[in-house]
């Protein structure tokens, strides 16, 4: 029997709910290698015994391990840490993964959107939903007296202090991610941290893997840097692993970008063990992995799988969010977690760009963060989000089921639909005649695949607009049949 009052610590003061400390606790033991893969847990009673907590709250543990893919029921047997789990070597915390090089490339491009009177986009949230007052109204009080000279005053270009630290605080409360702020860099948007990312560790010509089908801008800050892309195939499961090691054998690999919790495009979400195994990878073959995890805090059906970010012991992973995705697009707030040196490159970078932030913004946010408005928002913005999601799924289904195929996504503000006879680009064109824009991105390797956004929609909206773009559909498949 392991020592489990010693290996489990509950701290009751903490805002992370206990069930929740205990998974991450036992995770976070699986990675050190001190509870092995085919180990048999004990029983809920028995733990519950041992750390004095109602049982109710270990079984919400054990739920949320087999959740996340840590653990698995055998009948008749009992409950085990999952046999399939890979084994990862681990060295000590303290140096980053390898050396950063000094120089650094420049940036370009931009595309323009079309509009129309009816908009279905490809998955940003709803404007009208976001305490925009709440933030402008804090971010006045906090202008004004001391606090204001503080904040207005100085050089910003790691973030406002009050910020990182809340952040930090925030990422170990909700994402299980533990640092402080020498781990933590503000930018203008998850797009700015990607480019720090990417303009800090490449060289030129340094092979960078990608899924693909990929984030376009991520593709474009890659290539800006001085990357060469190299495209892996999309899995059912994310990206194929298999295709990585391959990659990475052959030639040595710089950095992997990612989206593990919902692969952009495609939504679908990397298991833990793809993200064990992921890890493994970076170790054995030096190499970074970018974690852009745009949509970590919409999830719908269960608590979230936690970020590769929550399990890295070697420094490996540069983490990206934003709180953009939060609020809204043009409120540009994003963030990098990673080892310091790798913040104090990409700070040196970023003073090059942008010296001073946004400190009154980001310190208004500081102060929603702390007063758990954030919080707040985001419990009723996912209740009406996964009830759009519901209604735009359904509406696909009565009305397009014979010329779709797509899953209900587990979490995120967008559906990835293929569709059988119909050309993206020729459906914008259709839908543009009708006055419904689709905001959607065409990618090269699918011509006959997209994203449709759900979540900027009111279900007013929905309505609306899945009749229209019914018809614009119907109205191809028409002229198709008359031209054959």
């Amino acid at each position: 029997m392991l020592p489990w009052k010693s290996i489990i610590t509950i701290n009751r003061s903490d805002t992370r709910p206990v069930y929740l400390q205990i998974s991450d606790t036992i995770i976070s033991e699986i990675m050190q290698g001190r509870i092995q893969k085919g180990f048999k847990m004990p029983g809920s009673r028995s733990l519950a015994i041992f750390l004095k907590v109602n049982r109710k709250t270990i079984l919400q543990a054990y739920d949320e391990l087999m959740a996340q893919g840590w653990m698995e029921i055998i009948p008749t047997k009992g409950t085990f840490i999952k046999e399939s789990l890979p084994e990862i070597k681990l060295r000590p915390l303290g140096e980053a993964a390898s050396q950063l090089p000094a120089s650094t490339p420049s940036i370009a491009t931009k595309y323009d959107i079309p509009r129309g009177e009816h908009v279905i986009d490809d998955g940003t949230p709803d404007y009208r939903l976001a305490p925009i007052d709440l933030l402008l109204k804090t971010a006045r009080s906090v202008s004004k007296g001391a606090i204001g000279k503080s904040v207005l005053l100085g050089n910003h270009y790691f973030g406002e202090n009050t910020l990182r630290k809340n952040l930090a605080s925030y990422l170990s409360a909700t994402r299980a991610i533990n640092g402080n702020v020498d781990n933590i860099l503000i930018t203008r948007g998850s797009q700015m941290a990607i480019y720090l990312a990417f303009a800090t560790l490449l060289e030129k010509g340094d092979r960078v893997v990608v899924g693909e089908l990929n984030y376009h801008s991520a593709d474009r800050a890659i290539i800006t840097a001085g990357g060469d892309l190299i495209k892996v195939p999309v899995a059912e499961n994310g990206l194929d692993l298999d295709a990585v090691e391959k990659a990475a054998k052959s030639k040595a690999i710089r950095a992997m970008y990612v989206t593990p919790h919902h692969q952009y495009p495609t939504t679908v979400t990397m298991p833990v063990e793809n993200r064990m195994r992921l890890l493994e990878l970076a170790e054995k073959y030096d190499f970074y992995i970018i974690e852009d995890d745009y949509d970590y805090d919409y999830h719908y059906n269960r608590s979230p799988i936690l970020p590769l970010a929550s399990i890295d012991r070697n420094g490996r992973i540069i983490y990206i969010g934003s709180f953009s995705k939060i609020l809204v697009p043009s409120i540009r707030i994003g963030y990098m977690f990673a080892h310091s040196s790798i913040i104090q490159s990409c700070g040196q970078l970023r003073m090059i760009i942008d010296k001073l932030g946004d400190p009154i913004m980001e310190r208004a946010l500081a102060e929603m963060i702390a007063s758990n408005e954030i919080d707040r928002f985001l419990k009723k913005a996912v209740n009406t989000y996964k009830a759009r999601r519901d209604l735009f799924c359904l509406r696909l289904k009565e009305t397009l089921a014979d010329e779709i195929n797509f899953e209900i996504p587990d979490g995120g503000m967008a559906v990835w639909v293929a569709f059988k006879n119909v050309k993206i680009a020729a459906l914008i064109e259709s839908a543009h005649r009708l006055k419904l824009s689709l905001k959607i991105d065409i990618y090269e390797h699918t011509e006959y695949a997209c994203r449709f956004g759900f979540a900027s929609m009111s279900l007013d909206e929905i309505e609306s607009n899945t009749a229209l773009l019914s018809q614009a559909i119907q109205s191809l498949l028409v002229n198709k049949s008359l031209q054959s």
